[in-house]
C-alpha cells in the first residue's frame, strides 16, 4: 500500500467508537485546500480540494478524539486505501480515499497552532507505565595538575 503525508482541516469533530471487544476506533475527514497560479501567472486561484477520510485504531484513536476538533489543522501520515461503492439514491459509482493513520501519524500543524503537549499516563497496550529510572546527580571531578579542559 502507498503511504501518504498530507495536511488539512477537520470538517467535523472526530467520531470515536468502540468495537464489541472494547477496541477504540476513530474516524474523521480532512480537507486539503490547494492554490495554484492563474493561467497568466500573475495571481493565485483555488484548486480543487482533496477530501480524505482518516481512520485510526487503539490508543491513538483515544488521543485523537480527546485532542482534535472541527477546524483544527493537522498533518496525517498513513496508508492510502480507496473505497468504492454505488450511490443508493442514484446508482452512480462513487470513490473515496481513506488514510489508515499509523501509530505516530496525526499531529497538529504548528504553522497554524501552538500546542502544549501532555503525555499519557499509560503505554500502548494499556500496560502500566514503567517506573522512571533514577538518574544520579553529576559530581564535580578534581582535575589533577590544575588543567582545565576548556
Amino acid at each position: 500500500m502507498t503511504t501518504i503525508t498530507t495536511a488539512g482541516n477537520l470538517t467535523a469533530d472526530p467520531e470515536l467508537r468502540h468495537t464489541p471487544n472494547g477496541r477504540a476506533v476513530v474516524r474523521f475527514v480532512i480537507i486539503e485546500n490547494r492554490r495554484r497560479r492563474t493561467a497568466n501567472g500573475e495571481g493565485w486561484e483555488d484548486d480543487e480540494p482533496n477530501r480524505f477520510e482518516v481512520e485510526a485504531w487503539g490508543q491513538i484513536a483515544e488521543n485523537i478524539a480527546a485532542s482534535l476538533r472541527k477546524g483544527h489543522r493537522v498533518v496525517v501520515t498513513g496508508r492510502v486505501s480507496t473505497r468504492r461503492w454505488a450511490d443508493k439514491a442514484t446508482g452512480e459509482s462513487r470513490t473515496a480515499q481513506r488514510i489508515d493513520a499509523d501509530v505516530d501519524g496525526v499531529a497538529f500543524s504548528l504553522r497554524w497552532h501552538t500546542v502544549q503537549a501532555t503525555k499519557n499516563d499509560h503505554q500502548a497496550g494499556g500496560a502500566a507505565p514503567a517506573e522512571e529510572p533514577s538518574i544520579p546527580s553529576w559530581e564535580v571531578a578534581t582535575i589533577p595538575g590544575g588543567d582545565e579542559p576548556f
